[in-house]
């Protein structure tokens, strides 16, 4: 199992985590919310490049910086179910007046292996938070989004959101539970 260094960095809007998940010089930013300069202020600093930003859905907290990251040349992935949440009200940012700036995927995906650069990232599909909900496995890491909090689960009752799903989700990530992996959390 690789290693990889990760630094967290909480978004001012509902303490959202951003992750940034790097070697000596690549990195991948999981859910950036509005983290732009701070993300960008560390990759600066220690010379690295940003490969793609990985959203674990596509609900506003989680994206709202996308669009500066794809200006810069990142690519952002994305679930195929939640892909429409990028240019929809689906993202829930009306709901609390925020402005969201409007983009499009660059890559989709459904379960299964993405390899970016040298990083593997295995796809859990764990729906219930949202029809596209997912988990990351990077190396000895377990990026839950808001499948997991520090402690408890994400809301089901959002556009989308299904207890049922969740439940379904939960318990086929029982088996993950046990292994040793460090695990990082959407809040």
């Amino acid at each position: 199992m690789n290693h990889y260094n990760v630094k967290r960095i909480v978004s001012n809007i509902l303490m959202e985590n951003c992750y940034i998940v790097y070697d000596d010089k690549n990195a991948l930013i999981i859910d950036p919310g509005n983290t732009y300069f701070e993300v960008m202020d560390f990759v600066t600093k220690n010379k690295l490049k940003i490969l793609a930003v990985l959203l674990t859905h596509g609900h506003f907290d989680h994206c709202l910086s996308c669009k500066s990251f794809q200006q810069d040349g990142a690519l952002i992935y994305i679930h195929k179910l939640d892909e429409d949440k990028l240019y929809t009200d689906g993202n829930l940012s009306t709901m609390l007046g925020i402005e969201f700036p409007f983009i499009h995927a660059d890559v989709t995906f459904v379960e299964g292996i993405l390899n970016i650069g040298e990083f593997e990232v295995d796809v859990i599909h764990t729906p219930g938070h949202s029809k596209g909900s997912v988990c990351y496995i990077i190396g000895d890491c377990f990026f839950s989004g808001d499948t997991f909090f520090a402690q408890g689960i994400g809301r089901t009752d959002f556009y989308d959101g299904n207890f049922k799903d969740m439940q379904n989700s939960l318990n086929k990530l029982k088996s993950y539970l046990k292994m040793p992996y460090k695990f990082y959390y959407g809040h």
